[in-house]
């Protein structure tokens, strides 16, 4: 099954079918969405001045 089926039978629920769905597909997007933030805030977050160490100890290295 596509996209393009779920909506053409989505379209033909009544109103209050269609209600229901939403709720369904809500409660199955929470979990899913949560689990996708999580994983996107374990990222290593670096500020300026570690940048401009990290730069200056091997971009900028003095050469011998």
């Amino acid at each position: 099954m596509n996209a393009n089926t779920v909506y053409e039978v989505f379209l033909a629920l009544s109103e209050e079918e269609k209600e229901k769905f939403f709720v369904l597909v809500k409660a199955q997007n929470t979990g899913a969405f949560s689990k996708m933030n999580r994983q996107k805030s374990k990222k290593i977050r670096f500020t300026k001045q570690d940048a401009i160490e990290y730069l200056l100890a091997t971009v900028f290295k003095p050469k011998n």
